[in-house]
């Protein structure tokens, strides 16, 4: 992957100032994502920028200025695939999810380029002097519910469980009023869950499963679920806009968007989506704050 020359260094766009090594994560993440889209295209496997990804790719031909981080979305088939064979096929790669990291706590996967900073140079070399964890989001996308009662149903018990999934944890698993709560899921249903395993892993997997109770034959509709269901049915799609990709510049590589991304974007952010309304990061930007405090550490300077 050819770098234009010049391109890390420090810019200012629409306002913004992106320091030279924001313009470093977002080549590696670049890089990350290239991986990605060499596996997928390798397996047959569907991917779209989604998000400020699919945001930044339609507005700004590349990132939104004050973004730091990469998003995708795969169909729930797709996403279940990319996930069983990722690190199969992208050596040095990471995939991190509720399957294996215990305590994560997104119905989300991450891809990313490793566990750990890298502090030689010939390792910071490999991504474009950037040494810090980086890669991308990756939503799965799932089938809605065919008819409005049992997609109430659903949204229920996803909303149990989630919130449920999010208090439970090793420590206080065995206390009288969460060992109820246990026991009533189970009995509910009908599971059983191991005392050797993680619980906050159990629950999240149970809701993972309720996620998937509905197919491509089921439904005309998708949705990244825990949206559609905490957030009062929020961000749901007809299953067309996501039935092909179109490739768009982004950068200096190309991305794969919905071929719906107009009504995507606008349901997302509004009919002025093509209007840059933000010129501030948010206030956990840039995402590299706590590894750079490391790095420092490292270093024995003092941040």
């Amino acid at each position: 992957m050819q770098i234009p020359e010049g391109y890390l260094e420090g810019e200012i766009r629409d306002g913004f100032y992106i320091e030279s090594m924001m313009k470093k994560t977002w080549a590696a993440q670049m890089k990350v994502l290239m991986e990605v889209d060499r596996v997928c295209k390798k397996n047959g496997i569907q991917y779209f920028a989604d998000w400020g990804t699919l945001l930044g790719a339609v507005r700004h031909h590349g990132f939104v200025p004050w973004d730091d981080d990469m998003d995708i979305t795969m169909k729930r088939p797709d996403y279940n695939k990319f996930c069983s064979i990722a690190e199969k096929e992208m050596l040095g790669y990471n995939i991190v999810n509720i399957h294996t990291d215990e305590g994560w706590e997104a119905f989300t996967s991450r891809i990313v380029n490793g566990k750990r900073i890298r502090f030689s140079k010939e390792e910071q070399d490999e991504f474009y002097g950037c040494p810090y964890i980086v890669g991308l989001d990756i939503f799965p996308l799932d089938y809605v519910a065919p008819d409005k009662e049992e997609d109430e149903i659903q949204c229920q018990i996803l909303k149990v469980l989630d919130i449920f999934g999010q208090l439970v944890n090793e420590e206080n698993r065995n206390m009288p009023e969460v060992q109820k709560s246990i026991q009533e899921i189970e009995r509910q249903y009908n599971v059983k869950f191991d005392d050797s395993r993680n619980i906050k892993t159990q629950i999240f997997e149970l809701s993972e499963r309720f996620r998937m109770l509905y197919t491509d034959a089921d439904s005309d509709k998708v949705a990244i679920m825990t949206d559609h269901a905490c957030l009062r049915h929020a961000d749901v799609y007809p299953k067309e806009y996501y039935s092909e990709s179109i490739y768009m510049p982004f950068e200096y590589i190309e991305v794969p968007v919905p071929v719906g991304y107009e009504p995507i974007l606008r349901q997302k952010y509004g009919d002025s989506y093509m209007t840059p309304r933000m010129v501030r990061a948010d206030h956990d930007y840039p995402f590299y704050k706590k590894q750079k405090k490391e790095v420092y550490r490292q270093m024995g300077i003092e941040i």
